[in-house]
């Protein structure tokens, strides 16, 4: 009888001791039902940030650090989304949001804090102080008739002339803003979903603003009604989702000029919802010159890394998303009025 009692209560405490082994996370990228991962980056050319600061929660919030490689994880043990804040001496803070746990690494990408956020805030964070950009391919629509413009017209419609742009022009025209929407855009859209070319015939009255669509044309008497070489509009979503877009380029300039280029880039800056840089040179300087710049490559390719509605310095919203919203787009202007450079 001792012996069956003493077998008994070996088996017990094998049992107990069994029951409470804890498992490990994997550190392969697997993970457990109970891990939230996450690898921390450089917003810019995407090397790993090592030693950055990672809390999790709101109220009592979890902290960790990346290690080498930018990974870290923590246990969360509860599906949600979780508030995520990861700060260091090399990045601004970023406050975002994880969903998990899950079995992926999430993707924090992180803006270098030697990158000029002013100048970021100026072209990409627009009339509500909040970032907004195209989250979907936009077509493309050109005019090749040559437009009349008028400052009183009614709802951007203007009347077609009976000057044709070439098909070389037409040609020229979309290679210029092809190259452009692949640089502002930091090679995320490297085409336009579609492009169409419309020859209206002289007199016919067309509508310029259209949802989803970019429209360019070139316009007789900008220069002298609008007291400028071209401009650009865009429709935006309460969100900060950009919706439609158009470019007005004057006639004169953007047919005779060497520089032409240069504007239909500018226009399309504004087209895809950036407003004027002061603060620094940059292709979006209210005067038409200037290359597209280092600063502008690498802002477009942390526009493009973070969702629409994104605050200064580096607030994601709390629901972000990075599909079109519904409602009605506001169109809406540049502040000032694009020039020529020295002028």
């Amino acid at each position: 009888m001792r012996q069956c009692l003493a077998a008994l209560y070996a088996l017990l405490l094998l049992a107990g001791c069994g029951g409470s082994s804890p498992t490990e996370p994997s550190s392969t990228g697997g993970g457990t039902s109970s891990v939230l991962q996450g690898q921390t980056v450089n917003a810019v050319d995407g090397a790993p940030l090592s030693n950055l600061t990672v809390r999790v929660g709101t109220s009592f919030p979890l902290t960790t650090t990346s290690d080498g490689s930018g990974f870290f994880q923590v246990d969360v043990s509860a599906q949600s989304v979780h508030r995520t804040v990861v700060s260091g001496a090399s990045v601004v803070e970023r406050e975002t949001r994880m969903g998990g746990p899950g079995s992926g690494r999430a993707r924090v990408s992180m803006i270098p804090s030697t990158f000029d956020l002013r100048a970021f805030d100026e072209m990409f964070r627009g009339s509500n102080a909040r970032l907004q950009r195209w989250t979907s391919r936009p077509a493309l629509v050109i005019l090749a008739s040559v437009m009349e413009y008028r400052s009183n017209a009614s709802g951007h419609s203007y009347d077609a002339t009976g000057e044709q742009l070439t098909d070389a022009e037409v040609e020229q025209l979309r290679t210029h803003l092809t190259e452009g929407l692949a640089f502002l855009s930091g090679g995320v859209f490297t085409s336009f979903a579609s492009v169409e070319v419309e020859r209206p015939a002289g007199g016919t009255r067309v509508n310029t603003l259209r949802t989803g669509q970019i429209v360019v044309g070139r316009y007789k008497g900008i220069a002298r009604f609008a007291n400028t070489i071209g401009y650009g509009v865009w429709s935006e979503l309460p969100d900060g989702a950009i919706a439609g877009g158009a470019m007005y380029l004057d006639r004169e300039f953007d047919r005779e000029d060497n520089r032409r280029r240069l504007l239909r880039i500018h226009e399309l800056g504004h087209a895809l919802g950036y407003q004027h840089v002061e603060s620094r040179t940059s292709i979006m300087n209210p005067a038409i010159g200037p290359e597209p710049t280092e600063f502008d490559r690498a802002g477009a390719i942390i526009a493009f890394e973070r969702p629409v509605g994104n605050r200064s310095p580096d607030i994601d919203p709390a629901s972000s998303t990075l599909t079109l919203s519904t409602g009605e787009g506001r169109w809406v202007a540049p502040r000032t009025a694009c020039g020529l450079a020295g002028r």
